[in-house]
């Protein structure tokens, strides 16, 4: 045998690559954990042509940097901490912000640990083609790697590991620039550690390392102007607040703390749940919780506690002495009496009895209007105490124009003023921007940032403009970002998982040589055929129906195999997960799939090969079901029909050919099985729809609005749609009755 050689670690290196703990199980056992890391000296620094790292490692930053901010002229990279990615991630998606950036893998660990929605923002930031990103593993890296030391908080372990990465960058550029023998030396660029933290930035200074705040350095950009109305209001420590709180009486208590609610939550004493604003009163709002049949109702601003719509919130229940019914009475915030809207000032420059006046004046109002109900209409009745998890994104405003005071009406200097969402669900916020007359009349976003105790209304921050308030395209980008549809191209990560061969794949010749063919039928004799609205593009079913020798009949249901081409945990899978649907617009699509897939290789075109998984059932002519089973198929459909077209060839007396056959087949099958399914309980839940005309110019503006016909081939796709569903659950049931939720028996309730 050859002789193994064992070399012992030394043992400050150890120090460095271990890390031992103690960890309490479910059951309250104490282990000991230990946790190693393998440290190297080979990772890239990402600059490119750097001398010190291998030439054949993968680079993205230039050679000098950017060399236009006035205080780095000799060129820089900027190195962000954690918190300037959670507070100020408007700025950096920006199209103006394009510094070079290098992103530290404890960075990126510590945003996925606090935001999730964030952390995939940062990792969508990493792949995109437009910036130069690059992510460093500082802490694989040897000469960046630290240990947590035993009176070291994790938040100060990951300051002073953002900081020695911010050192070694900066010391690791004088070897990637070589000074060249007989040429003077040439200033080399820096990398700025960007920071908000006052007391990490004092320690960096100390530490003779390059750092800036974040609005001390977009004032240093050449596009300065566009970019500080993105600043958010939480992230920088020297952004301008919109009112000092000092000596302001509080209108709000102060939130428990985290401990105090998750305890009272767990002894009963408190509710946990999702808060729902009422858009009818912006004095209302409610929190469903299991320990009661009712919503809990929040009465009065001081009751909702600053909530904003989907938060997740913690609640108090009153004595059921104080319980109250909602109001019916319609209390808007844009149609408010005079006692309100009097002392909206968005500069909040009123005397602070005016706020606590306009409390006053609410409480009044929704007091006389909760006398008028009837005592079994109340239900319990509570006030915010806490909040869990906040729900604040980016909403479509607009501008208040009355928020303007005609002294600043033109002015393009700093000016405080209102945003009003499009939803009636959220309050108004109160906006910072250098920019507030031209963006009066269009349709622009705002981020929430915080709400202070001392304020009637949350303070937010200029996003972007969507465009003229009832323009087609700002009206149209206003709908998907306030549903939350994701409408983006896809990226680069994304369409290089699709097939490299393109619109050039096809189905492979039939050998268990080809993983295509493992497991599947051939199914392509069969006289199948796809039924649709018209102009449908992406294919995804087809059905058959044919008569057997016993007297039987044969039906299929097959649907598109989009698994052969999205995998999982890959980047197009995440994405379509995200997006969980084709959303149809009046003159375009906006697609859960990229073309290539969902209208070309997983779309059954007819007289072309395609993967499909199938279902097929031998049933009676009463439509009883005899067998079902379940395969991987590839088919080649016959045809491609028009709820209409397939109509007009069914009713045809003339045409007798199979696959008008097989759609009668299908058609009676199909009225027996609604027959069934009404007859178990069924609801017909149908409603209208409607064809939109569009106008055959460049345009493409709306001329005409039709009602789509109905005819029984609707109902046939329908019905056979159905029946595959409740097939398949009834087969996902017996197969995994450990996790399966499906009815032990088929069921045709809807």
């Amino acid at each position: 045998m050859p002789e193994i050689t064992i070399l012992k670690r030394p043992r400050d290196e150890a120090v460095i690559t271990q890390r031992m703990f103690f960890k309490k199980t479910a059951r309250g056992k104490v282990i000991k954990v230990l946790r190693e890391r393998y440290l190297r000296d080979d990772i890239s620094c990402g600059v490119n042509g750097c001398k010190a790292c291998s030439a054949t490692a993968q680079t993205v930053l230039s050679h000098s940097g950017d060399t236009t901010h006035k205080e780095f002229p000799t060129g820089h990279y900027i190195l962000p901490d954690t918190n300037v990615f959670l507070a100020q991630m408007d700025l950096i998606e920006s199209n103006y912000f394009t510094p070079p950036i290098i992103i530290l893998q404890t960075v990126m660990e510590e945003v996925r640990h606090r935001s999730l929605p964030l952390y995939s923002r940062l990792k969508a930031l990493t792949t995109t083609d437009e910036r130069k990103v690059w992510v460093f593993y500082n802490e694989f890296r040897s000469e960046t790697a630290i240990v947590r030391e035993d009176d070291e908080t994790p938040n100060d372990r990951n300051d002073r590991g953002i900081r020695k990465a911010a050192e070694w960058y900066n010391a690791h550029l004088t070897l990637a620039h070589p000074p060249i023998r007989g040429q003077p030396n040439v200033a080399l660029p820096k990398v700025v550690l960007i920071t908000d933290d006052f007391a990490n930035r004092q320690k960096a200074e100390k530490e003779k390392i390059p750092c800036i705040s974040v609005r001390n350095y977009v004032d240093g950009m050449k596009n300065s102007d566009q970019l500080l109305d993105l600043l958010s209001a939480t992230g920088s420590d020297e952004v301008e607040p919109t009112r000092a709180v000092a000596g302001r009486t509080a209108l709000y208590d102060d939130y428990l703390p985290m401990s105090t609610l998750v305890a009272g939550v767990k002894a009963g004493q408190l509710h946990q749940g999702h808060f729902n604003a009422n858009q009818y009163n912006y004095l209302e709002g409610n929190v469903p919780v299991p320990a009661f049949t009712k919503p809990v109702l929040l009465v009065g601003r001081e009751n909702m506690n600053r909530a904003v719509q989907g938060d997740v919130v913690v609640v108090e229940v009153f004595n059921e002495r104080e319980w109250k019914a909602p109001t019916d009475e319609v209390i808007d915030q844009e149609g408010k009496p005079s006692y309100d809207t009097k002392n909206d000032d968005a500069e909040d420059s009123e005397e602070e009895g005016d706020d606590l006046m306009v409390h006053e004046h609410e409480s009044k109002a929704l007091r006389a209007e909760h006398t008028k109900k009837a005592p079994a209409e109340k239900q319990p009745t509570g006030r915010v105490v806490g909040i869990i998890k906040r729900n604040w994104r980016a909403y479509v405003c607009h501008i208040d124009s009355t928020s303007l005071t005609s002294s600043n009406a033109t002015s393009l200097g700093l000016q405080t003023v209102f945003a009003t969402p499009v939803s009636r669900l959220l309050p108004r916020i109160r906006l910072r921007t250098r920019q507030a007359p031209s963006l009066v009349g269009n349709k622009i976003l705002v981020t929430i940032d915080r709400w202070e105790i001392t304020s009637r209304y949350p303070e937010g921050h200029f996003v972007r403009t969507l465009g003229k308030a009832e323009s087609k395209e700002a009206e149209q980008e206003s709908l998907l970002l306030e549903f939350e549809v994701p409408y983006r191209p896809f990226g680069k990560a994304i369409l290089d998982c699709l097939p490299p061969e393109g619109e050039q794949w096809v189905v492979p010749p039939k050998s268990a040589a080809y993983p295509e063919w493992r497991d599947r039928a051939d199914l392509r004799d069969l006289i199948i055929c796809s039924i649709d609205p018209p102009g449908c593009q992406d294919i995804d079913d087809a059905l058959h129906a044919r008569r057997l020798t016993n007297g039987n009949i044969e039906a299929g249901v097959h649907i598109a195999d989009v698994s052969h081409f999205v995998h999982p945990e890959t980047a197009m899978d995440n994405e379509a997960a995200a997006r969980g649907s084709t959303v149809y617009l009046v003159d375009k699509r906006i697609d859960m799939l990229p073309a290539l897939l969902g209208t070309n290789l997983c779309s059954l075109r007819p007289h072309v090969e395609r993967l499909a998984f199938s279902v097929i059932w031998e049933m009676t002519v009463d439509a009883e079901i005899v067998d079902v089973r379940f395969t991987k198929s590839v088919i080649a459909s016959k045809a491609a029909f028009e709820y209409g077209e397939a109509q007009l060839r069914k009713d045809d007396p003339k045409l007798n050919d199979n696959l008008t056959q097989s759609i009668r087949l299908l058609n009676s099958l199909a009225q027996k099985l609604k027959a069934k399914r009404m007859a178990a309980g069924a609801l017909n839940l149908a409603s209208p729809e409607v064809k939109i005309h569009l106008d055959s110019s460049e345009s493409s503006d709306p001329v005409d609005v039709e009602q789509k016909a109905l005819h029984e081939t609707n109902s046939l796709v329908e019905e056979f749609m159905l029946l595959a569903n409740t097939s398949v659950a009834k087969k996902t049931q017996e197969s995994f009755p450990q996790t399966s939720t499906a009815s032990a028996a088929p069921t045709y309730k809807l």
